[in-house]
């Protein structure tokens, strides 16, 4: 239930970007960094645009649980390294 609701989030002024996403934000820009890669590094191996790079990097943006998957995959970590606080 976690990834559902997680993936299903909205940003509203009500509801603000949850703080989940901000940690996944950082997960990967420290990932990204630690390997020497650049925004459209990353963009140009996943087929994501590196604006969007930015924005999730930034929390601004939401991403799907299959892009999710595409980062853990890049980085080759657990998934739950990218959205966890452990």
């Amino acid at each position: 239930m976690f990834f559902v609701d997680f993936c299903s989030m909205s940003r509203t002024r009500k509801n603000p970007i949850p703080e989940i996403v901000v940690l996944f934000g950082k997960r990967i820009k420290e990932l990204r960094l630690e390997r020497k890669m650049s925004q459209m590094d990353v963009g140009a191996a996943l087929g994501i645009d590196r604006e969007n790079i930015r924005k999730y990097e930034k929390g601004l943006q939401e991403p799907k649980l299959s892009t999710i998957i595409k980062f853990a995959e890049l980085f080759e970590v657990d998934f739950e390294k990218l959205v966890s606080n452990s």
